[in-house]
């Protein structure tokens, strides 16, 4: 059951939460991004917050050489630092853990256990707590690695309560019989927001992430905007990304590595057109940063950009790994400034509604046992 006060399990203290996660916390990730923003939140709300970190993951299943590898790199982590403190500004109420593994025996003990991936619940699964214990926080459809289709359905059954960022990921739950909530990431408000009015905007430059992941669909991207050069030559490209810069790029494209969260905002309010190319993402991060900035969005149509991207109407959509979609929405919006002021407005006004605080409250809600 359910428990009905949030201190019901240890009387007159604080409720200790526990994230899992699956890696050091000195690289700059998404997930971890966000795991780090509820971190802050559930601190700054009274919870005892843990993050433990992973050393290692399922050792016996490695060969020697990954094992001698490992421990040299667990006791480098430990000399160097694991924090993520190092890129994102995690309140220091928040206490950081580099266990050698996720086991039960290495981790803090907490009134709640929260898995941030399918390697993590599978060790959660088998913590001796009571299932009302556990939650599966679910941020993509993270069938890659050691994870094939089948592993990751089995996590998706295991007994604890499972919450997925966006809906195309809780319908894939749900249709393995398991209920599962829906929390949408939120945006701040304060860190991205319309500096440059949309019709002021750089009406020929394109912002893009760059990533070395294939899901992440750069080629695409690239292929498109070389075919928008070829039409417009005056095209400008803002791109961005935590890795080195991608071999001979062509002058038309600048590159900022790691930039800055208010250069990120300065960027994104200096283009007119935001390309998002994914083949796959749990949420589309960047396009909603993109619309808050007053970007006109051209994406790709994979689920995680269209719990935000409504086609036609706050973002020009075309197939995944559709190349040549993608650079005909981009000269559509530069042949046509009207057609980009209202798409970008209308995105802008469409993200405004995933707020943290809401998704915070509803978080918060489910680890408290309460109704919504």
């Amino acid at each position: 059951m359910w428990m009905k006060s949030w201190i019901a399990d240890r009387q007159g203290e604080k409720m200790r939460v526990c994230f899992l996660f699956p890696g050091a916390g000195d690289n700059i990730c998404g997930g971890l991004k966000v795991v780090a923003e509820y971190a802050n939140r559930f601190a700054a709300d009274g919870f005892d917050v843990h993050i433990a970190y992973a050393g290692s993951i399922f050792w016996r299943e490695k060969t020697l050489f990954y094992k001698l590898t490992n421990v040299v790199r667990y006791f480098q982590h430990r000399l160097r630092g694991f924090s993520c403190r190092k890129w994102f500004p995690l309140d220091e109420r928040v206490k950081e853990h580099y266990a050698f593994s996720l086991c039960y025996r290495h981790v803090p003990r907490a009134d709640r256990y929260i898995a941030t991936s399918p390697y993590t619940a599978m060790y959660l699964n088998d913590y001796p707590v009571d299932a009302d214990k556990k939650f599966y926080f679910i941020q993509g459809y993270e069938n890659w690695g050691a994870v094939t289709d089948g592993k990751l359905h089995a996590t998706y059954r295991y007994k604890m309560h499972k919450i997925a960022v966006s809906g195309w990921l809780a319908r894939i739950i749900r249709a393995d019989g398991e209920s599962c909530a829906v929390i949408p990431n939120g945006f701040d408000f304060q860190k991205f927001g319309m500096d440059i009015p949309v019709a002021e905007k750089k009406r020929f430059r394109v912002m893009m992430l760059y990533h070395e992941m294939e899901k992440k669909g750069c080629r695409y991207g690239f292929a498109a905007l070389e075919e928008v050069h070829k039409k417009f030559p005056q095209l400008e490209v803002v791109l961005f990304g935590v890795y080195p810069p991608p071999e001979n790029l062509p002058e038309y494209i600048r590159y900022f590595r790691s930039p800055a969260p208010e250069t990120l905002r300065r960027l994104y309010n200096g283009s007119a057109v935001y390309l998002g190319c994914s083949v796959a993402e749990g949420w589309g991060l960047t396009v909603g940063e993109a619309m808050l900035c007053g970007c006109a969005v051209v994406c790709t149509d994979n689920p995680g950009y269209l719990e935000m991207a409504v086609p036609e109407e706050n973002a020009l959509v075309s197939p995944i790994r559709d190349a040549a979609g993608l650079a005909q929405n981009v000269i559509r919006l530069f042949e046509d400034d009207a057609l980009r002021q209202r798409i970008a407005l209308a995105g802008n006004r469409a993200i405004q509604k995933f707020s943290w605080d809401e998704s915070d409250r509803f978080f918060q809600h489910l680890l408290r046992g309460e109704e919504r």
